[in-house]
């Protein structure tokens, strides 16, 4: 599995703070730890299944002026992520573009449990990213894979 899957969420995902008792509905015990953060900069946290490291995360918008944990502006990271996505991981595909470009805000999953196999990690990752796909329109990129909306690879 790759080590990081890309969410451009285009209806706004619901807020980190509550994941835990949204993903609470699904039969699978995940916790989410947020980053608390008084400003305007981007979102971090981590979130768990049976209580084990699965994923990291990153949450940025285009209005996050505030500089995060590496000293970027959210809206700076998020401006380069949508750039990137277009020239690169979109592989010129005026469909792929013409959604990116209705992102407003890239969830970045950075896998932590490595000591997982892939397929193990893909079961314990679908509930979240079916979730993902639930709560807000959007496509997600894995590594080395490709896009994917909610129902199939693009």
């Amino acid at each position: 599995m790759s080590q990081n899957i890309y969410f451009f969420g285009q209806t706004g995902l619901p807020d980190p703070a509550i994941w835990e008792v949204a993903l609470g509905d699904l039969k699978v015990d995940y916790t989410v730890d947020v980053e608390e953060r008084e400003d305007a900069s981007p979102v971090y946290g981590e979130v768990f299944l049976d209580g084990e490291d699965l994923i990291q995360f990153e949450l940025y918008t285009a209005m996050q002026t505030a500089k995060g944990f590496d000293g970027e502006s959210g809206a700076s990271v998020f401006a380069q992520e949508i750039e990137l996505a277009k020239t690169q991981k979109a592989g010129g595909s005026p469909e792929l573009i013409a959604e990116l470009n209705k992102t407003t805000e890239i969830l970045v999953l950075a896998i932590a449990a490595e000591d997982q196999s892939d397929e193990q990690l893909a079961r314990n990752l679908e509930p979240f990213l079916d979730w993902l796909h639930a709560t807000s329109k959007g496509l997600h990129y894995v590594d080395g894979t490709g896009f994917y909306d909610a129902t199939a690879r693009l």
